[in-house]
């Protein structure tokens, strides 16, 4: 063994008692920019770990001596620094719970997985452990605080149900229109590193209040919010700028920050609960947060990422991940929100895999005004 390379070279730990399984993978993963190791059992995988640095580890849940939550639930304990995946072909509520809640598992894929969405999770995971590593240097910003909270404006979204295409809500979304080279992540990274997040997120939501009589008849906004703003004791209040609209508010709970930093998280989402908030999930299937967060605090509305509903109707993989989580979500009577509706297709397998709404540009692009009626004609 090249003992330099074992140190400076990623590495992913495949975990099968079937050596066809990894073999493939082997085959799969070949020229990457990682090293692919393989082991039959757990007791195996866990002789590798104490002999080698590994950056990610991926397993099969059902193994005869040992299953895969089982397993990566001692590899957190042991190597917190390794980044851990479960592969299944359950999608079994309690199964997840336990993989995301012992394990910590940052991603839960589903057999059969196709090699590009192999290739592209484990990519993904090899660069998560790197960047948990060694952070990236902090980028210069393009917009100031103080000009986003002077320039700020909402664009709202329309969000049609999913049997008659009638409207049903509107996502409140932040906008810079007097900073073309300046993004909306360019604005919130700036006000966490200034420590201004609440300052900026409470504009918002001002912002958001003062538009709410313009919405169609009874219908719902979304607005977005950052994990950190759970802590924002205002929230929780009269005070804030959203408390006299709370029954037909949805706080969408974005996963740009960790949740991890946040103290009592059911008793929060309790709190807001009681207030009259709905509570959502955005871009459930990119990762280990969103099935977190669906598991701790079971919300009203689960948004599918747009990556996984893109192009869904030409990939058996994401068709059968989203059928099997809406599945789970009508079992729980929580609502399902297929979002980067880009074309006819992609509507018709939303409908297919049996979302119960669904948002994207065939329907819809963030404006100024909120949209009155139906965007497009709806299939039968």
């Amino acid at each position: 063994m090249n003992t330099s390379a074992t140190l400076t070279t990623p590495s992913a730990l495949f975990v099968d008692d079937e050596a066809s399984v990894l073999a493939g993978v082997a085959l799969t993963l070949r020229h990457r920019d990682y090293r692919v190791v393989t082991a039959g059992s757990g007791s195996e995988a866990l002789d590798i770990l104490a002999r080698q640095p590994i950056s990610v580890v991926v397993s099969d849940e059902n193994m005869p001596a040992m299953s895969g939550t089982a397993f990566l639930t001692q590899v957190r304990r042991d190597y917190p620094d390794v980044v851990r995946m479960i592969l299944s072909g359950s999608m079994d509520p309690r199964s997840i719970s336990r993989a995301v809640n012992e394990a910590g598992v940052f991603r839960y894929l589903l057999k059969p997985c196709s090699p590009d969405d192999l290739r592209l999770a484990v990519d993904q995971a090899v660069a998560a452990h790197a960047n948990y590593r060694v952070a990236p240097p902090r980028k210069v910003a393009r917009i100031s605080v103080d000009d986003g909270l002077r320039s700020l404006r909402i664009a709202m979204q329309p969000i049609y149900a999913c049997h008659d295409g009638g409207l049903y809500a509107h996502e409140a979304l932040l906008r810079l229109p007097d900073h073309p080279d300046a993004t909306v992540e360019d604005l919130l990274d700036e006000a966490t590193h200034c420590d201004r997040l609440w300052e900026l997120e409470r504009t918002v939501r001002g912002v958001v209040a003062t538009r709410m009589w313009e919405r169609p008849g009874d219908s719902l906004v979304f607005v977005n919010l950052h994990p950190n703003s759970l802590l924002d004791p205002q929230l929780y209040t009269a005070s804030d700028p959203l408390a006299s609209h709370t029954a037909v508010v949805v706080l969408e709970i974005t996963e740009r920050g960790s949740l991890d930093q946040v103290d009592d998280l059911q008793a929060r989402v309790a709190a807001l609960r009681a207030m009259g908030y709905k509570v959502a999930i955005d871009d459930m299937g990119s990762g280990y947060s969103g099935l977190t967060t669906f598991t701790t605090i079971l919300p009203d509305f689960v948004k599918f990422d747009r990556e996984l509903i893109r192009e869904a109707y030409g990939t058996p993989a994401k068709h059968k991940l989203v059928s099997s989580i809406a599945g789970v979500c009508r079992e729980l009577d929580i609502a399902t929100i297929a979002e980067g509706v880009e074309d006819q297709r992609d509507l018709d397998e939303a409908r297919a895999m049996g979302c119960t709404m669904v948002q994207g540009y065939l329907l819809g692009r963030p404006a100024m005004e909120f949209r009155h009626g139906r965007s497009h004609e709806w299939p039968t």
